[in-house]
């Protein structure tokens, strides 16, 4: 048994010009993400646990995933938010992941989480659970094994919506 976290950025979004909490996906935006959902769901069968920022984009991009993936548990975290501390939020879905881990009474089965938020703070949470800071592209995809007993893991894999088919 493994434990994944899936860490993706939202598609591209409208520039800015409104609140940023209301900029929403373009058609290429939702392009993206139908990709990264398809992608997905070509690696697991389901996602145990959803987390996604409540901003406008971000929903977007989690419901264009959700057309293509199974979510047991789904999840708006407010604290996911572009200007979210990376370090409390790594605590926070550590945790998080940890109190799963503990509740699958079938643990012959790998456990999936999804994490939808922004940049910066995909990029830095990356670098806190593995050592290594990308640039993600949007609507790219980190694909992250968990040690739940260290709350640190080790980057498999980085994925643009370029790169996948």
């Amino acid at each position: 048994m493994a434990i994944y976290l899936f860490i993706v950025r939202h598609g591209e979004a409208e520039p800015v010009g409104v609140e940023d909490h209301l900029r929403k996906l373009t058609d290429i935006g939702h392009s993206e993400a139908s990709r990264t959902g398809q992608w997905l769901a070509s690696q697991v069968e389901s996602f145990d646990q959803v987390f996604v920022s409540p901003y406008q984009r971000a929903q977007q991009t989690k419901d264009e995933i959700a057309n293509h993936n199974h979510f047991v548990k789904l999840e708006t975290l407010e604290s996911i938010i572009p200007s979210g501390d990376p370090n409390q939020v790594c605590d926070e879905l550590m945790a998080r992941i940890e109190l799963l881990n503990d509740k699958i009474e079938d643990k012959s089965k790998d456990i999936n989480v999804l994490c939808v938020s922004h940049m910066p703070l995909v990029s830095y949470l990356i670098g806190e659970l593995t050592g290594y800071t990308p640039i993600m592209p949007t609507a790219g995809v980190a694909k992250i094994k968990i040690d739940v007993e260290k709350w640190s893991g080790l980057l498999e894999t980085l994925i643009s919506p370029g790169q996948m088919m």
